[in-house]
């Protein structure tokens, strides 16, 4: 299998630098496709995505001894792996107190003054509506800020991943073989119009689960792949 090569000689990617992630043998130039975004080994057969041995090398560097600040990784007794992560963000000293004022006023307006009153105004209750449901979507985000969490668990061949607060959230389970690889990806997900990294796992060219793309914290992000990456091995 050949593939064209795109290098040029300022592109400052140089063979040593190019390993197979699953055999950890040499790649050289010309079997790498950056338009396609794959790399062929030689030594074991397979082919990668480029972009995914690139992250490889970004998660390999990373001292799982030292975890960033909100993410702690721990072993079960089954011998599984699980990573958390929770941070209080910082939005929090605004929005709580505008919470407590916007949400106070209008709710108190509207609904308090029938409660008060000992009258049930259809029209006046109608127009709250609006403000009763931002108020039940902002205490649900303070909420999650001050007490939510990532948890992800990895054991034999099995994970999960959950985000929520206690019991209540999302949670998906997954199943991934040898050949699983982690990496960091642009998602969907954007924060003033620009797309965030997910943590993505993938196998055999297959993406298998993409999470974590509202986790600000990229240092976090790479911490909780380089951790998935060497429980999955």
């Amino acid at each position: 299998m050949k593939f064209d090569n795109l290098f040029k000689p300022t592109d400052g990617l140089e063979s040593r630098d190019t390993t197979c992630p699953g055999c950890g043998h040499a790649i050289p130039l010309d079997d790498i496709n950056i338009a396609k975004d794959i790399a062929l080994c030689r030594g074991c057969g397979k082919v990668w995505t480029f972009s995914l041995i690139q992250a490889t090398k970004e998660l390999a560097g990373v001292d799982l001894q030292k975890p960033p600040k909100g993410v702690r990784i721990e072993e079960d007794f089954q011998g599984g792996t699980r990573i958390r992560y929770h941070r209080i963000s910082r939005a929090l000293i605004f929005l709580i107190p505008f919470t407590a004022l916007w949400s106070g006023f209008s709710m108190f307006g509207i609904y308090g003054s029938q409660i008060k009153k000992g009258q049930f105004d259809l029209g006046d209750s109608l127009f709250g509506l609006p403000f009763l449901i931002g108020t039940i979507v902002l205490c649900t985000i303070i909420l999650f800020g001050l007490f939510g969490r990532w948890e992800i668990k990895v054991r034999r061949g099995e994970g999960s991943c959950f985000v929520g607060v206690g019991p209540l959230g999302w949670r998906r389970k997954f199943t991934f073989g040898p050949n699983a690889g982690v990496s960091l990806e642009m998602s969907s997900y954007r924060v003033n119009q620009v797309p965030q990294e997910a943590i993505t796992i993938h196998e055999n060219g297959t993406k298998i689960i993409s999470f974590g793309a509202p986790i600000s914290s990229r240092e976090a992000k790479v911490f909780i792949a380089a951790a998935m990456s060497g429980a999955m091995a």
